[in-house]
Formats: C-alpha cells, structure tokens, sequence
C-alpha cells in the first residue's frame, strides 16, 4: 500500500534511460553519494549509477516536499567527477534563462545563458550549440557549476548539470523528466565541454 504513495521519479528516468540503451542501475538506496547537493531540507529519492562509457558517473535525484505555501519540487544532478580540479576558488557557474513569448504561460522563444566571471568561454560554447540549446527549451532550466565541496561526510570534485523543472505544466507527474537519445547525447557534451574548460 505504502509503495503506491512512493515517488517514482528515480524509477521512471531509469527505465527511460534503460530504453534508450544507456547502461546504468539503481544504486542502493543510503549510499554517500546521495548527499550531492542535498541539504538538509531536501531529500534524495536515490542515485542511478551510469555504467556506459560516459563522462556522467551518476544521478542524483532530489525532491523537496511540498509545503502550504508552494509546490513539491524536483532536481535532478548529473555528476561529472574531475578529480584534475585543483580548487573551488575559480568557481564555474552556468545556468539557462528560457525567454518566453509571455511571462509565466507563454512558450519558450529563445535561451540565454548567464554566466560568472570564470565561465564566459564554456557559456560561449553552451550559447553557439543548437542542440544544446534545443535541450534547455524541451526540458526544463539547465544549470552547471564546477564543485570541490564535502556534502556531509561525501567529498565530491567536478561538475554538476541541475535539470530542474519549473514551469506550472511540469507539475503533478510531468515532474519526471523523459530523455530521447540525441538529448542523452547532448548531457554528455555538455559534460565534456566542462572538461575541456576546466
């Protein structure tokens, strides 16, 4: 009875990727590297571990509950470790503005990306690929930054991309995220051009 009330969101992005014939497996539940970017009030509902020849070593799915004031909420962090990376000092940060055609409801026009000082060259990159951009506007706000952090007991050094879902219609079970090949292929570039840029 309990499992019927469970979040599935974990489960749902690993059968995807499992369709689209990315190798990878639900990671037991409680192991360190569910702490990734998990503070104390969100919760990870679990990490699916990437088995393919990937950049992207696992996923991390985190959910906030909701409250009286605002919706549940779902983040979902690709992990790309770096261990080449010498400090956080020269931090890369990332993310997507999806510029619409009408505030809130309209539809997404266009991408532009906001960058810190140290990420002009990676945001450059990120602006000229289509297929880059193409994924930002299908699949919710994208966010990428450079981390050498200690999550409570779990060291990690490298590169998140944050996919989180924000848009009114993304609510109820559009929550979960659905992947088609080209777009796991576009994560992936997205991982590799943090590398090159490290």
């Amino acid at each position: 009875m309990l499992d019927k009330f469970r979040d599935k969101s974990r489960e749902g992005l690993y059968n995807n990727l499992k369709n689209i014939g990315v190798n990878c497996e639900l990671a037991e539940r409680g192991i360190r590297a569910d702490k990734l970017q998990n503070p104390w009030h969100r919760k990870s509902l679990g990490v699916i571990k990437i088995n393919s020849d990937s950049s992207i070593e696992f996923i991390n799915i985190i959910k906030k509950d909701r409250s009286k004031d605002s919706p549940p909420r779902w983040w979902y962090y690709f992990a790309v470790p770096d261990e080449s990376m010498q400090s956080d000092t020269n931090q890369i940060k990332v993310r997507s503005i999806r510029k619409k055609t009408f505030p809130l409801f309209g539809k997404v026009k266009s991408i532009e990306w906001k960058h810190n000082n140290y990420s002009e060259n990676l945001s450059s990159e990120l602006t000229r690929g289509t297929d880059i951009n193409s994924l930002a506007m299908d699949i919710g706000d994208v966010k990428i930054e450079s981390i050498n952090k200690d999550f409570s007991g779990y060291k990690f050094t490298g590169y998140t991309i944050e996919i989180e879902r924000k848009t009114l219609k993304d609510w109820g079970d559009n929550k979960k995220i659905s992947l088609d090949i080209n777009q796991w292929k576009t994560l992936n570039k997205i991982a590799n051009l943090c590398l090159e840029f490290n």
